[in-house]
């Protein structure tokens, strides 16, 4: 490999070693989206989870994604640089996919993720770092470009995985879902080791590092920048949720119809990609647009812009709050209303996500960049925390004394009139009973399903199953003492309503506390 001392490059001519790290960052992203598009979809209808037991397991694994970068920018500023971790962590991110590819059961699934959360988060702070340092003064004019085709690859590969394992999944089944992904990431391995003679090597720090982190400026920095990362966590408790958990499980039911119109059909993880595009779309119209206009009434800073993101995020959830409602009264609903969400929301992105990146970056001590980029990631680690937090507390035991197997399954509950039609019962352990599936296979009675009907005359609901809302035809007989069936304490649109309600709170409270930061610009001279 290059060494920093063999940075010399002609004027005109784009790094060697830029190529294969653009190549490696599309398969890499191809990898981490496509398993995250279809995760939940997989948890609750090949492994019979239930909805708030998958958005439980997916938050946590997003949580940790976000988490060990921290870990990737300590090892590589200070021990072993970013060809090491990235490749380090690569190896491992792949065995971690090929576990999910192949998966046994609950065990090999949790080692599966979490080698994938600790792969993609270990590289996450290194790889754009490691696009910059490839230049010199010499060609540092083409620095821009070289972002744009990294920009173009992490987009290109989210999107094409976002289309294409949602249409592998049910298809070819979770070996070909989670193993294309699996042998793209192989295949960025490969390419990233094959560039390794063709990379600029900035040689990490060493201890001198610590010490810049406990001297008194780095403490400021990081305090104050502490404080607004946890208000912007409680955003990302609501955005990473239109990121393959609750907004793609609502959409999983009949009652949303994905016809797009002009003869094109959708299925539910492939509504994701609206997310992307409308970034394409909104980014330029709020640079060149929305800001100018907004300038000519009030100044607009970070700060400013971040609190307008945090109401805006509201706005999207309360959409999807209605739709909620809708499906949980049996009523149809077009997926444009969806994708009218997920407009509100990447309004939102662009006002907090893409401020706050930057944001960071220049309130960022020059010798600690990377580390407070770290940080940053870490506040949607939090976020995730957060989503996977309210899930576990929301489910609530539901006692049941019996259950009537047959063509219509009906559940004996002491209070049945506390319930309502379009509720959600989950139910996990050993039933007893089974349920035949639409392929004509019998399954154990598990997953999550709706209350059709409520008998309170005779205290039981009856069942139907949470996509097609047909009756569930069961055999066998319900075991009570093995058997565990719970509703969930937040119904229906009331789920994305408590959500809506936090952040407009949390918006409040942070318009309040923001004009006491005080902006501090490092930002890189001439001289270095």
């Amino acid at each position: 490999m290059a060494t920093t001392t063999a940075l010399h490059a002609s004027p005109g001519r784009m790094p060697r070693g830029i190529p294969f790290i653009i190549v490696n960052e599309f398969a890499e992203r191809f990898c981490y989206y496509g398993i995250n598009s279809i995760l939940s979809v997989y948890l609750t209808q090949t492994l019979l989870f239930g909805d708030a037991q998958a958005t439980t397991w997916q938050s946590l694994f997003k949580s940790a994604a976000y988490l060990f970068p921290l870990l990737g920018a300590v090892l590589s500023d200070v021990w072993w640089g970013k060809y090491r971790t990235i490749m380090a962590f690569s190896m491992v991110y792949t065995v971690g996919c090929f576990l999910l590819a192949f998966n046994t059961g609950t065990v090999q699934l949790a080692a599966g993720l979490f080698l994938v959360a600790f792969g993609t988060g270990g590289i996450k702070p290194c790889v754009s770092t490691n696009v910059g340092d490839q230049f010199t003064e010499a060609n540092r004019h083409l620095i821009e470009r070289a972002f744009s085709w990294f920009y173009i690859g992490i987009n290109a590969g989210a999107l094409i995985s976002i289309w294409l394992c949602p249409i592998l999944l049910p298809a070819w089944g979770p070996e070909w879902a989670f193993g294309v992904p699996g042998a793209m990431m192989a295949v960025s391995v490969l390419i990233f080791w094959l560039g390794r003679h063709h990379y600029a090597v900035v040689p990490p720090a060493g201890r001198a590092w610590l010490k810049e982190l406990a001297s008194p400026q780095a403490r400021r920095a990081i305090g104050a920048l502490a404080v607004l990362y946890l208000f912007i966590a409680v955003y990302w408790s609501l955005w990473d949720q239109s990121n393959g958990t609750t907004w793609v499980l609502q959409a999983t039911s009949d009652l949303m119809d994905k016809d797009l119109g002009f003869g094109l059909h959708i299925l539910p993880a492939q509504i994701q990609i609206a997310n992307g595009l409308f970034i394409l779309l909104l980014v330029p119209v709020f640079s060149y647009l929305v800001y100018p206009l907004v300038g000519r009434v009030v100044r607009v800073t970070p700060l400013r812009k971040i609190g307008a993101g945090l109401f805006t995020i509201t706005g999207a959830f309360l959409i999807v709050a209605w739709i909620a409602a809708r499906i949980q009264h049996g009523e149809s609903v077009s997926v444009w209303w969806q994708i009218l969400a997920y407009f509100v929301l990447t309004a939102s992105e662009v006002l907090v996500s893409i401020t706050a990146l930057e944001f960071s970056y220049t309130q960022a001590p020059l010798k600690l960049k990377s580390f407070i980029m770290a940080l940053f990631l870490l506040s949607t680690s939090l976020g995730n925390l957060i989503t996977a937090g309210v899930n576990a507390w929301m489910v609530r035991p539901l006692p049941v004394a019996a259950v009537a197997a047959g063509a219509q399954t009906w559940v004996e509950i002491a209070d049945a009139a506390r319930l309502v039609a379009g509720q959600k019962i989950d139910f996990s352990g050993a039933t007893g009973l089974t349920v035949e599936r639409a392929d004509g296979r019998r399954e154990a009675l598990s997953g999550t399903y709706l209350v059709a009907v409520v008998d309170a005359a005779h205290s039981r609901v009856e069942l139907a199953d949470a996509i097609h809302r047909r009756p569930v035809a069961t055999q066998g007989e319900f075991r009570p003492a093995t058997a565990r069936v719970s509703t969930y304490a937040l119904i229906g649109g009331d789920y994305f309503l408590f959500f809506a309600a936090l952040m407009a709170g949390v918006g409040v409270l942070f318009t309040l506390v923001a004009p006491f930061y005080r902006e501090r610009h490092y930002v890189r001279t001439d001289a270095g």
